[in-house]
This record gives C-alpha cells, structure tokens and sequence, in this order.
C-alpha cells in the first residue's frame, strides 16, 4: 500500500494561543509524531517551515496563489488552510481507509 503523503506548511516560529503558547513547530512536531505512531507506514508526514525554508518551490507556488497559512496539503492537494481541525484530518484519514495500526485485524498485519 503507498502511504498517504500530509504536508504540512506553517510558519515553525508562531507561537499558538493559550496559557503556554508553544511555537507551531513544536505543536506540528507532536501532531506528526501521534501519527507517525497511530498510522505507522499507512502515512507519510513532511513539515515544512516557511521561516526556514522560505525559497522552497512549493511554498513559492502556494504563496502565489495567495493561499493562508498553515496549510495542510493530502496527497498534493490542500485540504486545509489557515488552519489544521484535527477533527477533520481524522475524518480525512478515515475516508482514505488509514486504520490506527492498534485497531488491524491480524490478517491486516
């Protein structure tokens, strides 16, 4: 099975809202992480930093469109922009047939 490909493009030094707010790098770095572990090899994770990588062809190429960032691009297409609702990436996964790796049947495995 080819593994869904997330890109995820943000600016890393952003801070998010809240009592600790965390600089999106961070945040994008746990997000990745869960699942990374919850999907394993069903998916592909790649982050992006528009402050690191500002010269990158795709940044270049969303930026000329206008798009708002953060974006979350699946499989080459964006899915979410200003934003990331993890309710809906979920959704999104589930759609694509993406099993949390704990949730396989041993036929799966």
């Amino acid at each position: 099975m080819t593994p869904v490909e997330l890109i995820i493009i943000a600016d890393g030094e952003e801070k998010s809202c809240g009592a600790e707010p965390l600089p999106l790098k961070t945040q994008i770095n746990y997000l990745r992480q869960g699942m990374l572990l919850a999907y394993g090899g069903q998916l592909a994770v790649e982050f992006i930093d528009l402050h690191q990588t500002p010269g990158h062809p795709l940044v270049q190429k969303l930026m000329k469109e206008g798009r708002c960032f953060p974006l979350l691009l699946f499989n080459g297409e964006v899915k979410f922009e200003g934003g990331i609702p993890l309710l809906a990436l979920k959704a999104l996964l589930d759609q694509a047939g993406l099993v949390p790796t704990g949730k396989q049947s041993h036929a799966e495995r």
